[in-house]
């Protein structure tokens, strides 16, 4: 009896060469649908990014220098009003302990908008650098710079 001898290795399907003669890589579908997430995926996160940045850049470094920034008094009345670098503005009442929190725009150079904790607007208030002053158009309101 003649024993059948098998062959240690396992029998690989057979593979498409190339021109080459070497051997094609087997390709899915999900390849391409995984690059295309990919792509996908890396270009919402480097939008996201540029987003954050420019946030950044044009919300801290546009008012980190304006002038606007700092605390301002209303001598006949005393009152102060503090102006923020991220836009939030607070008026304060030194004599009876309270304030009342808004928030600033600049509008123009050296032209600025108020606005109420509600979103009413308060008259354009126009900064003097000589003076180193914020006043309304009638000048019924004058903020001089404190410090």
């Amino acid at each position: 009896m003649d024993e059948e001898k098998q062959s240690p290795d396992p029998v690989l399907p057979m593979q498409i060469a190339d021109p080459t003669g070497n051997p094609a890589t087997p390709t899915t579908v999900n390849t391409a649908r995984s690059k295309r997430k990919l792509i996908l995926t890396g270009g919402i996160l480097v939008l996201i990014v540029i987003i954050v940045v420019a946030f950044l850049v044009f919300g801290v470094f546009r008012t980190a220098n304006d002038p606007i920034v700092g605390t301002w008094t209303i001598e006949s009345t005393g009152l102060l009003m503090q102006f923020d670098m991220n836009g939030m503005a607070t008026l304060r009442y030194p004599e009876m302990n309270d304030y009342a929190v808004g928030r600033w725009e600049k509008v123009a150079e050296n032209q600025y908008k108020l606005y109420s904790a509600k979103g009413t607007q308060s008259p354009l208030l126009s900064y003097d650098p000589i003076a180193d002053a914020l006043y309304t158009d009638d000048y019924s309101v004058i903020f001089i710079k404190k410090g």
